[in-house]
């Protein structure tokens, strides 16, 4: 593997970080205490979004999600909590990979987290508030195109606003996010026995829940997405109080806490609503205004739901909370990953000039702005395509969101093996016992994962009728393949090109009194034989 340009390491600068990244670090403001750094961690792990998405794969998912939380979850979270308590420097999801394998897998984890951001806020995040606003404010009826438009784009660039502040101010967004789930999650539990109790459960029995190899590759992906996000708090290290501490803490209490926030909700909604009627788009929406009945309200034959009275009220209410819960979620992701690539490229993995740290609030206000622009006019591309109609869209969008999720803990897993290897002295708050089993393991469920993202029922019935995607028809089946895997390698190709970028900025800087062009001659020579 080619060794890139960098500064020496020393003492006081032990991972070699560039002039840079040190300087725009001191510049960070410490504001990120203990509940803060949980309340950040849950808001990117715990997305309303995603119940609906699980809960539209059937039963079985929750099944297969009960085991993989037991497999993968909970070994996740204790390599993340090693990670995020050894290695606490700014960027961190970037640094553990630099550190493990260079800059270049270090530039391409850094920019896939952060294309995928814009995918899920503006293409994802923005449809589903829209959807509940529909659903609970305008009786069901869908929003005309002006005011689908002013609704999104407002939605998308209140958030870029946040996420310009620094975390002394933005930090409420994640604290508001995170009370929204845990308001809304038990009303909404205790609801659902109430509408069980008064109505019966019109949806699936524990009959159906099972557990079959082509359940697992149809759900796996999925499941794997509900779960991943605990490393995504670790890209403010540096803005902690005490990360050492506080990181570790996050990861386990988070990983607790999303065994019962997802596990409870999607049990429900598939109680409340027949299996027919769950889609990723508005299911736990959909479950909610059915439940809200109880309160006031109806459910017509042909399924129509009207809320009247204090249903009606409590609809609203439920409404609010969903529409901050996911705008919370959204905002949480781009904090981190625009810290994380900005951080990247102050070290020679990208261009520095799209890293610029406002100087007053210490955020990365030119790339959030970027990710703004790429927000939107993937938003509204997607509405054009589509006229309106965003099932297929959606299905697509997310499934190329969770792939992009996921390609990063290709090298995250590994990465961790490679550091208690490669700075076995390094303090660690917590060690993960049998590190090398842990680390192959998640490695490989992941592998399977993607596989199944790039190309459902792979291992099984390929291209079969059982594994095709929503939205797409038979005959789609095969370019839906070769669109998702075309996009992921022009993100790749993407990220090649911000390595190039940083790589040539590291050539043309002097640090440590040291002309790094010489370095970088001695080193395409050594890379060469």
């Amino acid at each position: 593997m080619e060794t890139e340009p960098t500064q020496k390491s020393n003492a006081a600068n032990p991972f070699g970080l560039t002039d840079h990244y040190l300087t725009e670090k001191s510049k960070l403001r410490k504001s990120f205490g203990r509940k803060e750094v949980l309340f950040f961690s849950i808001c990117s792990v715990i997305g309303l979004d995603t119940i609906g998405i699980v809960a539209a794969a059937g039963p079985e998912a929750i099944s297969w999600m009960a085991v993989l939380a037991i497999v993968f979850l909970i070994p996740a979270s204790m390599v993340i909590a090693e990670l995020g308590g050894t290695f606490t420097s700014q960027g961190g999801p970037y640094l553990w990979v630099r550190l493990a394998f260079g800059r270049f897998a270090g530039s391409v984890t850094a920019v896939v987290s952060w294309l995928k951001s814009p995918v899920w806020f503006g293409g994802i995040l923005a449809f589903v508030a829209v959807a509940t606003a529909e659903t609970f404010f305008m009786s069901g009826t869908q929003m005309s195109e002006f005011s689908f438009y002013r609704f999104t784009l407002a939605f998308i660039w209140i958030g870029i606003i946040a996420a310009n502040f620094s975390f002394k101010v933005g930090k409420w967004v994640p604290i508001l996010g995170s009370l929204s789930r845990l308001t809304l999650i038990p009303f909404f539990t205790i609801t659902v026995v109430i509408f069980g109790i008064s109505n019966g459960l019109r949806g699936v029995v524990f009959s159906d829940f099972g557990l079959s190899f082509d359940g697992l590759l149809a759900t796996i992906g999925i499941i794997l997405f509900a779960f991943l996000g605990l490393e995504n708090v670790s890209s403010a290290s540096d803005e902690m109080t005490h990360a050492k501490r506080d990181l570790p803490y996050a990861a386990f209490r988070t990983s607790a806490l999303a065994m019962v926030l997802y596990g409870i909700p999607i049990m429900t909604v598939l109680l409340v609503l027949p299996i027919g009627q769950v889609n990723g788009l508005t299911g736990f929406v959909d479950a909610l205004k059915s439940a809200f009945t109880v309160y006031g309200g109806s459910i017509a034959e042909d399924g129509t739901v009207t809320l009247t009275g204090a249903g009606s009220y409590l609809g609203a209410f439920a409404g609010v909370l969903i529409i901050v819960a996911v705008f919370a979620s959204g905002v949480t992701w781009l904090m981190s990953t625009n810290r994380n690539l900005a951080m990247a490229c102050f070290d020679g993995a990208g261009p520095r000039w799209i890293a610029f740290t406002n100087p007053r609030y210490g955020t990365p206000v030119r790339l959030n702005n970027i990710t703004g622009i790429i927000a939107s006019a993937i938003l509204i591309l997607g509405y054009r395509l589509n006229d309106g109609d965003i099932t297929k869209y959606f299905g697509a969008a997310v499934g190329f969101a969770i792939a992009m999720t996921l390609v990063n803990y290709l090298a995250i897993f590994p990465a961790f093996w490679v550091l208690r290897n490669k700075f076995p002295d390094a303090y660690r708050p917590y060690r993960v016992p049998a590190h090398r089993t842990v680390s192959i393991w998640l490695t490989l469920v992941v592998a399977l994962g993607i596989s199944q993202l790039l190309a459902p029922g792979f291992g099984d019935k390929w291209f079969s009728d059982a594994y095709r995607p929503a939205g797409w028809v038979a005959d789609q089946g095969r370019p839906y393949y070769l669109t998702q895997l075309l996009v992921l390698l022009v993100v790749v190709l993407i990220a090649a090109g911000f390595w190039y970028l940083g790589r040539r900025n590291l050539a043309n800087t002097v640090t440590n009194n040291e002309v790094v062009e010489a370095e970088v001659s001695e080193e395409e020579t050594t890379s060469t034989n």
